[in-house]
């Protein structure tokens, strides 16, 4: 043996050696079992444990754990695109390093109005092995019976409990009934705001069925008696036999909300539900989410009650891979930054700036030496780039902020700012999504971004490239994006999108000149199609290849659109289309 191999020997022991000496924490020694009714208390003793060390694995013997509301961490959090507020926490998690939950096939069981994880300033964290779901879902359901002119009748499955409150429909709890002074306490009060109707053979969104939006109106109602309802809504239609979901309007609840941290990975995680995102990281640096499922458990129609993945301002590599996403009330992911509007100029070089949509109030990223670029709003024109000096926070809404040089002359109040000192890598790729409220994904990130090997069935478009600086002030515009060897199976069958490919922007003037979107490539990807429907729609994109691309006809569902072309181009330039 030569002295290379004996030294690549030592190395290989030392690291077989370095790995068995990493500390591993069992839940049992805190007395957390299967058998007890509430696992929190010993879950925070737990975390304390981990905390105290370095690479340290927490580790659940296969089984179902309960966690209840009553013993939770309150963390108050600023959470982008879920709403803000109050939080009680089981799994809080701050400024951990090289740490690892290991579920090992367990299933996590939480009770009540209650956050699983929240992970703050940590690196290199490992979820793995493990489910969670709620007893309780934050949505309810109900079976629709019959339409008449005033409305809908339903019948209400025992899983969702309720009460006609004052003639007013009014969804609780029965397990937290017992918990509270009052069954109308607001602790158990299961709220509702958007209704949306599910083909119940299906197993998805009906077929162009549109949201009822009622959280101003709570619904009248009277019982029919035998858990029969009728419920008054002159204008809400449905088809007997399918599945009525009444959807909060809030999103308090994620399963996981990662922010501020590095490294951290998913892995083998399925989210049966949360009360709004799934998994929502802000800016983290490299996120992968890998071989893990959302999709809903039992006979539920829906899994999460927003997004089932969401990254904003994150940056490293953000993976996708091997996932199911399915049947959530939104997108499978969405990808973007923040714009932040200038409310006011105090000098050339200094503004105050403001987070403007309510989802994303708090959100701190203007920090000294970030590189910003400036936008007009109503065009999406960048007409310059600038540094951070300083920044000082007022409140959860504004901010000054001094740069690096003047602004541009045609830079004002009113116009935006955000963020691109570095841009993430975006690989999404073996995933099947679909049976979901909404789109596919929606890809707004600036960096490079490659999406292959999927398969979408989503209701409207699969995917959708966005960006607005006047309602979500989400940043987008792509600069670099593939989109090859994906199957887009029967999508559009709903109305939440114009095309299956849906290339666009919040582009209110100067569309003739701004070019949002660039460098668009769409090789070799197979649509099975049961219309007419456009298959691409762009405007102010410079640069898009749409070729090798298969078209397969079907009759999986009656003919919706006849459109005479399958591509929409407008305020576009160096386009090439070969069918």
């Amino acid at each position: 043996m030569n002295l290379n191999g004996f030294y690549s020997i030592i190395l290989l022991l030392l690291f077989s050696i370095t790995g068995m000496a990493k500390r591993q924490v069992n839940v049992l020694d805190f007395g957390v079992t299967s058998e007890i009714q509430d696992c929190t208390p010993g879950i925070i003793k737990s975390l304390q444990a981990c905390k105290d060390g370095n690479d340290v694995e927490l580790i659940f013997p296969k089984g179902v754990y309960n966690f209840y509301h009553d013993f939770g961490v309150d963390k108050y959090c600023f959470i982008s695109n879920n709403d803000e507020g109050l939080k009680r926490v089981v799994f809080l998690l701050e400024k951990m390093k090289n740490f690892t939950i290991n579920g090992q096939g367990s299933s996590f069981i939480f009770h009540g109005f209650i956050n699983p994880f929240v992970i703050n300033n940590s690196s290199n964290v490992v979820f793995k092995n493990f489910s969670i779901d709620f007893t309780r879902s934050f949505h309810s359901e109900a079976t629709i019976l019959a339409q008449n002119s005033d409305g809908l009748d339903i019948e209400i499955p025992k899983d969702y409990p309720y009460m006609i409150n004052n003639g007013i429909l009014v969804f609780i709890d029965e397990e937290l009934n017992n918990r509270v002074v009052t069954s109308l306490s607001p602790e158990n009060i299961y709220p509702y705001g958007i209704l949306l109707e599910f083909d119940s053979k299906k197993h998805e969104t009906a077929s162009m069925a549109r949201d009822y939006f009622v959280q101003n109106s709570p619904l009248p109602a009277i019982s029919l008696g035998d858990r029969k309802v009728r419920i008054f809504h002159k204008t809400l239609k449905g088809t007997p036999g399918n599945t009525l979901v009444f959807n909060p309007s809030n999103r308090n609840y994620p399963g996981f909300a990662v922010s501020d941290c590095k490294d951290i990975r998913f892995e083998n995680v399925t989210i049966f539900h949360a009360g709004g995102m799934g998994i929502v990281a802000q800016q983290t640096h490299n996120i992968a989410v890998v071989s893990c499922k959302i999709t809903p458990s039992g006979n539920r129609a829906i899994s999460t009650t927003a997004d089932a993945t969401h990254f904003a301002n994150c940056t490293g590599k953000i993976e996708l891979a091997g996932c199911l996403f399915q049947n959530q009330m939104d997108d499978a992911t969405n990808i973007h930054g923040i714009y932040v509007q200038i409310a006011k100029k105090i000098a050339p070089d200094e503004v105050i700036v403001q987070l403007k949509h309510y989802q994303q109030l708090g959100f701190d990223f203007l920090k000294p030496e970030t590189v910003i670029e400036l936008v007009q709003s109503k065009s999406l024109i960048t007409k310059g780039t600038s540094k951070i000096i300083s920044s000082k926070r007022l409140n959860k809404d504004l901010t000054v902020v001094k740069l690096s040089k003047d602004l541009p002359n045609d830079i004002n109040v009113g116009d935006v700012i955000a963020d691109i000192s570095e841009l993430p890598f975006v690989h999404i790729h073996d995933n099947i999504i679909g049976k979901n409220r909404a789109r596919g994904m929606l890809l707004n990130c600036k960096g490079k971004t490659i999406v292959e090997n999927n398969t979408f069935h989503s209701a409207g478009a699969a995917i959708m490239f966005e960006g607005d600086a006047y309602y979500w002030f989400e940043q987008g515009g792509v600069s670099d994006c593939t989109i090859q060897n994906n199957i887009f199976d029967n999508c559009m069958f709903g109305v939440w999108g114009e095309a299956v490919l849906d290339v666009k922007a919040g582009i209110k003037l100067q569309r003739d000149v701004s070019r949002y979107n660039r460098n668009i490539k769409i090789i070799n990807n197979t649509f099975r199609v049961f219309d007419d429907a456009l298959l691409l729609q762009t405007y102010c994109v410079d640069g898009l290849i749409w070729k090798d691309n298969k078209i397969e006809k079907n009759n999986e569902y009656p003919t919706i659109r006849n459109n005479k072309s399958l591509f929409k181009v407008e305020n576009s330039d160096n386009i090439k289309i070969e069918q």
